[in-house]
């Protein structure tokens, strides 16, 4: 297979795209936790229930901020590798372009981890309802 300009560009929009979502997902978060925060300040006596929830979404938080920039370095070594086949460095372009997959890949990965723990930790909060209404468990 021959790598041309084309084939970096056709995976350009595809980072950005999933960055867009990553973003969208870290935004999300954020406004979640500064609600619990706000929630535990006023009713200390939620206290210990709250706190669980604020560690899982810190967690969460940091996978996402990892996603975010293991997907800016992938899309960093997307465009280097399309200079350098600007360049006519072909080979290198060539590792520098599987370097950039490999990185979306772990990007993808971090990405499966966090939507697992995010999963877990409505399937939590779902077991605390019973029928229509929601009551605390201990």
């Amino acid at each position: 297979m021959q790598l041309t300009l084309t084939t970096p560009a056709l995976i350009f929009s595809t980072i950005s795209l999933l960055l867009l979502a990553y973003t969208s997902r870290f935004l999300a978060l954020s406004n979640l936790i500064r609600s619990l925060h706000n929630q535990a300040t006023q009713e200390v006596n939620r206290v210990d229930i709250l706190l669980p929830q604020i560690e899982n979404l810190k967690l969460r938080i940091k996978i996402i901020k990892n996603m975010q920039l293991i997907g800016i370095i992938s899309l960093f070594f997307c465009v280097f590798s399309m200079f350098l086949i600007f360049l006519q460095q072909i080979v290198l372009a060539e590792f520098v372009f599987a370097g950039s997959l490999i990185l979306l890949m772990i990007s993808l990965s971090l990405s499966a981890i966090e939507i697992n723990i995010s999963v877990k930790a409505l399937n939590i909060e779902l077991s605390q309802c019973i029928g229509d209404q929601c009551k605390i468990v201990k």
